[in-house]
């Protein structure tokens, strides 16, 4: 793999909230990258434990540390974050998962072989990251905006954009934000995407214990993103009922599935 590159720099953007358990272990993954990140920003959402004095201690200056007084949600806070990041590029990691010891070198191989990339995402595993193999040579698939319509491919952890004051997080929103800021990417420029797994999740999505176990609030989300879409285009108007019923059915064969499977 090819060595550091100055075209190609990272400002990675890690929200947290009451994250003391975590935090430390996940700015260790980040630190401990072979492409070292220009810049790492964590911003932590008004926490009510010892998060930010843990960072303070620990890393001291060498971090960017945003202590905020109110809590606005992760999309807000990541935003926070992207409105202080110089790097060419913006990479996001959870306060509570890893990455992969090649993650960013990965990253900036492909980023360097395809100039034009502007979101650029990977697999994630439940499993132990660091025995997640990486291949000698790198393939990446185009996805396309009609493609993400269809359901959320991208978990935040794993994805990169350019860094470009137009892409933000709609702070309005607690649940899916991150899809909807996906889509109005992918609406302007396709996605790109890497078979390789190089986030290590501390849970599966929608499970116990993180803001995407709540169902319902995550299926409204997702209701919110597509009809924002009418903002991109407004043809799309006449599109949103048809996604809406997609997502109502796509929930309740999910809560059908889930009523039906034996419990644990």
């Amino acid at each position: 793999m090819s060595s550091s590159n100055n075209n190609i720099t990272f400002s990675v953007v890690i929200p947290v909230y009451n994250g003391a358990a975590t935090i430390l272990r996940a700015l260790a993954s980040v630190v401990n990258q072979r492409y070292n990140p220009h810049q790492i920003i964590v911003v932590d959402d008004a926490s009510t434990d010892n998060t930010c004095q843990l960072i303070k201690d620990k890393y001291g200056d060498t971090i960017t540390l945003i202590c905020k007084s109110i809590n606005e949600g992760s999309g807000a806070a990541r935003n926070d974050g992207m409105n202080v990041a110089t790097g060419s590029h913006i990479a996001f990691l959870d306060a509570d998962d890893i990455w992969h010891k090649y993650k960013l070198q990965v990253m900036a191989d492909v980023l360097i072989s395809k100039q034009d990339i502007v979101l650029l995402y990977h697999d994630y595993t439940l499993n132990d990251v660091s025995k997640s193999l990486v291949p000698h040579e790198l393939l990446v698939d185009k996805v396309s905006f009609g493609r993400l319509l269809v359901g959320n491919l991208i978990a935040t952890p794993c994805m990169i954009i350019k860094n470009n004051a137009k892409w933000r997080y709609e702070p309005s929103m607690r649940y899916t934000e991150d899809y909807d800021l996906c889509l109005r990417i992918t609406y302007y420029h396709s996605a790109y995407y890497l078979p390789v797994q190089l986030t290590g999740l501390s849970r599966a999505i929608t499970t116990p214990g993180g803001i995407s176990s709540n169902k319902w609030a995550m299926r409204k989300g997702e209701l919110n993103a597509y009809a924002r879409l009418a903002q991109l285009n407004k043809s799309f108007i006449l599109l949103i009922p048809i996604l809406w019923a997609w997502s109502l059915a796509k929930h309740v064969i999910k809560l059908v599935n889930d009523a039906s499977s034996p419990s644990q």
